[in-house]
């Protein structure tokens, strides 16, 4: 997979853009941070990381060693894994990233599956499903963490 072009990685930073906004209205607020914005649980303990568009890309391995260029992390239950474009980031490299959240439970979404992603759906199409799974993450991140 190559990695992503300027252009379509600030596209995709637009439309993230709009997912705090939706979020609210489902109860949960993303804290802003410096770089990115935070979906906290407690002082020490995040459920989701939102990379802001002009913060330096987080470039990453996945768990299968394939090189991608990350947006968001959230946390999900092994039970209940989110689909594609969901992807698992490496762990041991996503504890090396300062403000990262890490762990066994977490997945992400890379800019290349996003842009794959929006080939077939349209922009405009793609954020409810991010939103609905957002609302798993934090669902399950509340019983488990809180």
């Amino acid at each position: 997979m190559d990695m992503i072009t300027r252009d379509d990685a600030l596209a995709i930073d637009e439309s993230f853009g709009r997912l705090p906004e939706m979020l609210v209205g489902r109860g949960i607020t993303l804290k802003q941070k410096r770089g990115y914005k935070a979906g906290k649980l407690t002082a020490t303990r995040n459920w989701c990381h939102l990379v802001d568009r002009d913060m330096p890309r987080v470039c990453l391995p996945n768990s299968q060693g394939q090189l991608k260029t990350w947006k968001l992390f959230a946390r999900f239950d092994a039970t209940q894994p989110p689909s594609w474009p969901w992807d698992r980031p490496s762990r041991s490299e996503t504890r090396k990233v300062p403000g990262v959240i890490s762990g066994d439970d977490v997945w992400g979404l890379a800019y290349e599956d996003v842009e794959e992603w929006v080939k077939a759906t349209p922009y405009s199409e793609i954020l409810e499903p991010i939103a609905d799974a957002l609302q798993t993450s934090f669902d399950y991140s509340v019983r488990r963490y809180r």
